[in-house]
């Protein structure tokens, strides 16, 4: 394959018409945890989720499906040989389920955050009636904040069995990405090549801005981390050849042909062959390219596949995907697109905000990076302030917003960014309010749908 091959992918996704509505659709992706509440000692705890069992993985999977079977998007199972996989509607929803257990609802696109937001309550009132004969919980948080690795279970799809163990080979927090982790992430629609490029660029600018504003994973274990935003962290140290933010990502000069050649070095976790995945973790894709495999011919399909299996902050596929965010609370989850969206959908926006991000030396976003991990909206590094950088993304986004739609990110705004906040410092003075016990914690922040 040349690169004009690779590149082809992408063009491939730029087939539609340049402003068509198809064009300016978005989607959603929400992971969250399932707490199991157990009596100890006469006192309430709650454990992380199993994956087998009468309160597990795939006991809730089968009751969503018998639950959704009369609706009119039912959900139906999808199998890994004789392993319960995943869910999927006619309608293009997908429930899956990340490696420590988290489910994941990867929403159809949306061409209104109405839209999305109603699936989301759907979605939210499904899984709570799947988890209600076990009395489960669900917790919105960006990193599992009682139980370390060893009480997380491992739920043991074929490629999450080849990525465990890798991990241990790249970086200090891979396994914790996998199974301990939970964000929002957000796609966004490109028409071209050109403009996928400088929304691409815009994005990545943007990125350690989003994870600034949303941070909310400021406990480890049963007490505070030190970070507001410890999912960010644990990115931060995860797979330096497939994540993260890279410089050439950040140049008004980038090409596709960069993220090509960036997506080039890393290697697949692994190929399908005849219904079986064949570890390729020895191998970088280039190197697959050349024939270094003994047994493997690359194709098109492994490269759209390989592309699946980058984790950069923001993503390219035949979307956008914006990964940055951590997993929020749904009253405000909503929140997010509704920033994402007026920024990159409106050209008073997009250009009053890029004139701001494009300033801002290109050095100097990896210690930006490290300092909202930490800092979050708090952060200052040289002249850049977290707190009043945030506040412009909002207002600029709000003033392009309807009055029908700035409801979704109005009160995010008010009750956190204006003040300079995010449900992360909520969660750490709960955390106080409660005598600093993580079970009574726990108990105040679960989630409860309408």
């Amino acid at each position: 394959m040349t690169q004009d091959d690779l590149k082809s992918i992408f063009q491939i996704y730029c087939l539609k018409e340049f402003g068509s509505p198809e064009k300016k659709l978005f989607g959603m992706e929400y992971e969250n945890f399932i707490m199991i509440p157990k009596m100890k000692d006469k006192v309430k705890i709650f454990e992380p989720l199993h994956v087998e069992g009468s309160s597990g993985v795939f006991r809730i999977l089968e009751n969503m499906a018998d639950i959704s079977k009369e609706s009119d998007d039912p959900l139906e199972k999808v199998y890994e040989k004789e392993m319960l996989l995943a869910l999927e509607s006619p309608a293009g929803t997908k429930i899956t389920i990340e490696p420590g257990g988290q489910f994941e609802l990867s929403d159809a696109p949306r061409s209104s955050l109405f839209e999305s937001n109603e699936s989301l309550q759907n979605y939210l009132r499904l899984l709570k009636y799947a988890i209600e004969e076990f009395k489960g919980e669900l917790l919105f948080q960006g990193v599992q904040p009682l139980h370390g690795l060893e009480k997380l279970p491992f739920f043991k799809k074929a490629r999450y069995k080849i990525m465990f163990p890798h991990m241990l080979k790249t970086g200090s927090l891979g396994q914790w990405m996998m199974k301990a982790s939970s964000g929002v992430q957000v796609s966004i629609d490109y028409a071209s090549i050109e403009d996928m490029q400088r929304k691409f660029v815009f994005l990545n600018r943007l990125s350690p801005f989003l994870t600034a504003l949303f941070a909310n994973s400021p406990m480890l274990k049963g007490k505070p981390c030190g970070y507001l935003s410890y999912r960010s962290h644990i990115w931060n140290n995860t797979d330096y050849s497939r994540t993260g933010l890279q410089t050439e990502f950040l140049s008004d000069k980038f090409r596709i042909e960069d993220y090509i050649s960036w997506a080039l070095k890393a290697s697949p976790y692994g190929l399908m062959r005849d219904n079986e995945i064949v570890d390729t973790t020895d191998w970088n894709f280039m190197q697959l390219l050349d024939g270094a495999h003994p047994d493997l011919t690359v194709t098109l399909e492994d490269w759209e596949e390989h592309l699946g299996m980058l984790f950069p902050d923001i993503r390219i596929k035949n979307i956008l995907e914006i990964r940055v965010v951590d997993s929020l609370s749904p009253q405000y989850t909503l929140a997010v697109p509704a920033l994402i969206g007026a920024l990159l959908y409106n050209e008073n926006a997009f250009s009053t905000v890029q004139s701001v991000l494009m300033d801002l030396p290109e050095e100097e976003f990896i210690t930006y990076k490290l300092a909202v991990a930490k800092d979050a909206l708090q952060a200052e590094v040289n002249r850049t302030n977290f707190t009043r950088i945030g506040v412009t993304l909002m207002e600029t986004a709000l003033n392009e917003l309807g009055s029908d739609e700035e409801k979704w990110l109005l009160p995010y705004f008010d009750n956190y960014t204006k003040e300079g906040i995010t449900p992360a410092n909520e969660t750490l003075a709960e955390y106080k309010d409660c005598g600093e016990d993580p079970e009574k914690w726990i108990e105040k922040v679960l989630y409860i749908p309408d």
